[in-house]
């Protein structure tokens, strides 16, 4: 029987509804851990050391209502919920991170089984059992499922999620209690992540109820969304941002939201991209004619709401927008997660509007297959091309964690992020366990590597031809040029400048006096490129020690020595001087 928009099917009510609905939740259950069961034997990976030694410090009281603290956890974003995840694990679990991945696809499992209860207010059940099923299988979900940092991302989609359903619901059965509960999910939902907060802009386009009753029902969530705005502006001084990022022209932020298909059919930014469409993804292409001729039978036969499609398209990409500067939509990563579950839900409603066809539940059975079978083999073809990176992860975690005292670890590139993740994983741990702390020794810089070459510690490092640590002890000459890097091409003799403000947890700079060029800002070891002017908000309360470089066209270096800036004592820093050049040994630091 053909289902319409704005009503319920048959099976809307009575005993065969409740029974549908419970076996789609244990499908959609046992679908979800058999699909991402790998992810039980994960480690700590990526960020997860900073939240660990962040949830260790402070309660959730304070990352929730405290801004100073909540400015520790980040500059760029107000995400207290993606800690309160860390929080809760770690009260039921411990640090033992299989269960830690076990909650994270309970999340997903549930986030699948809300959309399909959300799809099927509208929608046959094959239609909704299928946009559940293929945000199951999707690429943004297998990233997400892999890292225990983006618990929050996988939180706040499954609150949004309800919010929505309780919205319907709550419109159609002229219901305020409902709608009331559906703005207090929002209103969790935007303490997981900014992206969820434009949820309130689609409300008066959802196809339920007349207009008058949306706008009237929407205004609950529009004092959320002020709270929230107001909520962010405290925190972080700003109403819109992200991370620092070096500014890039409108085509090339228009050009990574125009891949964003590209990547969520599995071609990775930096891959040849006609190599991949010919080769393992020759089939998207005729995949994706079919589909764009079956939007457009839906559209001819006015089974699609394009109003509430044009609405939410901009509403998903306009967030992406901070992220395509830093560190750019290079893969179908956690940031594309909302968006591959709109597109769950657009290509199953588009599959459910193929009725009054004759023989249509084949027809919409064969598409759903045949959509699912090219879902699963890309996640497995994807899952084989990051395996290497979370066992990677793993390793340094666990060597991190298990080393004695007369061992240190040469991270990896990005060094000191290294050194801030594996040595809060360490911190955390002892935090925890109420023992002695035995801090990290990480060899990160050229003074931490010859400091432990002294002392005669055993130097590992991970090798990546083997996946595994390989003792480099005897090898200081080539550790150093690794961690040096871009340092070893340094010149002297080149005139920097340096100016620095600090005020209402705001810091701004200056770096000159070249136009050209890219200017870096060195913490430790790793450079980070920065614009010549900027700021940001900045919650450290410890001296700022760093060095700025200067990178010509021509590949030179201009490095300066050490400076500090000490905000406890001065809000205005300045320097000008001349760049030094850096000597590959553990003798003198410059010449």
């Amino acid at each position: 029987m053909r289902v319409k928009w704005g009503q319920y099917s048959p099976l809307a009510s009575g005993i065969g509804r409740r029974h549908e609905g419970v076996l789609a939740c244990v499908f959609l259950g046992l679908l979800a851990f058999a699909m991402h069961k790998s992810a039980l034997h994960g480690y700590w990976r990526f960020d997860d050391g900073a939240h660990l030694r962040f949830v260790a410090l402070y309660s959730p009281w304070q990352y929730f209502l405290q801004p100073a603290v909540m400015l520790l956890q980040s500059y760029a974003n107000v995400t207290p919920y993606n800690a309160l995840f860390y929080e809760i694990n770690l009260a039921l679990f411990g640090m033992e991170p299989r269960w830690h991945y076990a909650h994270l696809i309970v999340v997903l499992a549930a986030t699948a089984f809300a959309t399909y209860r959300l799809v099927r207010l509208w929608q046959a059940p094959v239609a909704a059992l299928l946009a559940a099923v293929l945000f199951l299988g999707g690429l943004p979900t297998l990233h997400v499922v892999q890292q225990l940092m983006t618990g929050h991302y996988a939180t706040g989609l499954l609150l949004s999620v309800l919010s929505l359903h309780s919205f319907v619901l709550g419109v159609r059965q002229d219901r305020r209690g409902l709608v009331v509960l559906g703005a207090a999910l929002y209103l969790l939902a935007t303490t997981c992540k900014e992206v969820y907060v434009p949820l309130l802009l689609v409300l008066p386009v959802i196809p339920v109820g007349d207009l008058r009753a949306r706008l009237t029902a929407s205004l609950p969530y529009v004092v959320v969304a002020a709270l929230y705005t107001l909520w962010r502006y405290v925190v972080l001084g700003q109403l819109m941002g992200g991370y620092i990022a070096t500014p890039i022209g409108p085509w090339e932020q228009l050009r990574q939201l125009l891949s964003i298909p590209l990547l969520l059919a599995g071609w990775v930014r930096g891959d040849d991209m006609a190599a991949y469409f010919l080769g393992r993804g020759a089939v998207y292409p005729i995949a994706g004619m079919v589909i764009l001729a079956l939007i457009a039978l839906a559209s001819y036969r006015k089974h699609l709401r394009w109003t509430l499609v044009c609405v939410s398209l901009p509403l998903i990409l306009l967030p992406l927008l901070p992220l395509t500067g830093n560190p750019g939509i290079n893969e179908a990563d956690r940031y594309l997660f909302l968006a591959w579950w709109a597109c769950s839900v657009l290509l199953a409603t588009v599959v459910g509007s193929l009725r009054d066809t004759g023989g249509e539940y084949v027809i919409q059975c064969v598409c759903a297959i045949g959509l699912v079978a090219l879902l699963l083999s890309t996640q497995m073809l994807e899952h084989r091309r990051i395996t290497p990176r979370l066992a990677k992860e793993n390793t340094l975690y666990q060597t991190a964690l298990r080393m004695d005292g007369n061992t240190a670890l040469m991270p990896p590139p990005n060094r000191d992020n290294y050194r801030t993740l594996l040595a809060g994983a360490r911190q955390a741990a002892a935090l925890l366990a109420n023992g002695p702390q035995d801090p990290a020794r990480l060899a990160v810089d050229k003074a931490s590597l010859c400091e432990y070459t002294q002392q005669g510690k055993t130097i590992l490092e991970f090798d990546e031809a083997s996946g595994s640590m390989k003792d480099v002890t005897s090898q200081l000459e080539t550790s150093l040029t690794k961690l040096m890097g871009q340092q070893i091409h340094s010149v002297s003799g080149v005139p920097l400048s340096v100016r620095l403000t600090f005020h209402d947890s705001k810091l701004q700079w200056e770096l000159g006096p070249f136009d050209d060029g890219v200017y870096s800002v060195v913490l430790g070891s790793s450079p980070t490129k920065v614009p010549a002017r900027g700021g940001i908000s900045w919650a450290g309360k410890e001296p700022l020690q760093f060095k700025m470089s200067h990178e010509s066209s021509d590949g030179s270096v201009a490095l300066s020595p050490i400076l500090e800036f000490d905000m406890t004592k001065q809000s205005e820093f300045s320097w000008r001087g001349n760049s030094v050049a850096e000597v590959i040994s553990c003798g003198s630091a410059t010449q």
